[in-house]
């Protein structure tokens, strides 16, 4: 039994002719009539009586177009509602955010955009650690992160976009001594208590800091943070200076300072997925992202 089949039948029983049916399925009347012999024969059951007037239902017959017209809705509901799902114009989308990461240019014009033009749509926010984020990216329970460059482009299998291209910056308490300088440079910073984010949660962070401390003679003094929150929190506190990019939110706290630095890195704010995902909402949302952000001919990289 077939959809095709079924939807014979319906037509059929629906118009009691079957030169009618035939017309309204565009195929001829007697490949039709073969289409319902062969139903009957297959089911082993009766389904019209054929009269010198035309064709009845039997009660076989009518109970099973009332159970057939029901079973034929509902597969084009779902093959519906799949269609607007591949379409994007359906489903959900799980974007996560990296735990205190400025994301008030973009993130509400797409979010915006989608209310309106997809309302369909459910997209979800999350925010999250630097590990959290990739964990939950790989287990397929986020679609895409916005993150920092540094954490995805050595990663099996994660494809990413440029989002923000940012610099990275000296961040200290306004009350911090050094704060009263007009520039400050990672050699004023060699008696300094630096605050990291814990080797647990982004190994490559602090391995980037060190190695540029290394390079300018000397080995920093380390207090670890277990998340991004508490590494903030401790800034702004005054217990110590670290490294941080533009789009960080402390950029927009008065009582932050930041100065301007040289990296040996990039730490620009990208958008990432895993490569085997196959939501078709990762391409309208880039589509909106790219066009909010101005972004034209963004080359898409893949992790090594």
């Amino acid at each position: 039994m077939t959809i095709m089949q079924m939807k014979y039948f319906i037509t059929v029983a629906k118009s009691l002719s079957f030169t009618k049916a035939a017309e309204l399925l565009f195929i001829s009347q007697p490949a039709l009539s073969r289409h319902i012999k062969n139903m009957e024969e297959e089911l082993n059951l009766q389904l019209f009586v054929r009269t010198n007037t035309g064709i009845k239902l039997t009660p076989a017959g009518s109970n099973l177009l009332t159970g057939f017209e029901k079973i034929y809705q509902e597969f084009n509901d779902v093959v519906g509602v799949s269609k607007k799902i591949q379409q994007g114009m359906m489903g959900t989308l799980v974007v996560g955010i990296l735990e205190k990461t400025d994301t008030s240019d973009f993130l509400a014009p797409i979010y915006q955009y989608f209310a309106q033009k997809h309302p369909n749509v459910s997209l979800v926010f999350r925010e999250g650690s630097f590990k959290y984020l990739l964990d939950e990216l790989y287990a397929g329970n986020m679609d895409m992160i916005f993150t920092i460059k540094f954490e995805v482009e050595r990663k099996e299998s994660i494809v990413y976009q440029y989002v923000a291209h940012s610099k990275d910056h000296i961040v200290m308490s306004k009350f911090h001594p050094l704060a009263q300088k007009e520039q400050v440079t990672l050699d004023d910073l060699k008696d300094e208590t630096f605050v990291m984010i814990s080797r647990e949660d982004n190994p490559e962070s602090s391995d980037l800091i060190h190695s540029i401390c290394r390079e300018h003679g000397f080995v920093p003094q380390v207090h670890y943070a277990q998340t991004l929150s508490e590494q903030v929190l401790w800034i702004t506190s005054g217990m110590g200076v670290s490294i941080l990019d533009t789009r960080c939110e402390l950029k927009l706290n008065d009582n932050v300072k930041f100065y301007e630095m040289e990296s040996n890195w990039d730490p620009s704010l990208v958008i990432a997925w895993h490569q085997n995902n196959y939501n078709p909402l990762i391409a309208e949302f880039l589509k909106k992202l790219n066009e909010v952000m101005d972004i034209e001919g963004e080359d898409l990289h893949v992790g090594e």
